[in-house]
């Protein structure tokens, strides 16, 4: 019996997985936007698309605390980001 109600259990959620996933590619999309229209202005020709959403959220975090840092620490911030993914050197 308990195998039974843990089958029909997956079944029921296993139509919701590709759904979640989609949802958290395009709350990831939306989050790259909103920090590459947040970012300094010498700092936009980096490649946002190619960073994963975690170095993105990490981003997001650095630019909500940003008035306390000048523009060029600020840069240096997000260019050591992408140094760490292997995006620039």
């Amino acid at each position: 019996m308990r195998s039974l109600i843990l089958i029909l259990s997956l079944a029921l959620a296993l139509p919701m997985v590709p759904t979640m996933a989609s949802a958290d590619a395009h709350s990831c999309n939306q989050l790259r936007q909103g920090v590459v229209n947040r970012a300094p202005t010498n700092a936009r020709n980096l490649p946002y698309a190619a960073l994963r959403c975690s170095a993105i959220s990490e981003l997001h975090l650095l630019l909500n605390r940003a008035n306390s840092y000048s523009n060029s620490y600020l840069t240096q911030r997000i260019e050591a980001v992408f140094r760490r993914e292997g995006l620039i050197r």
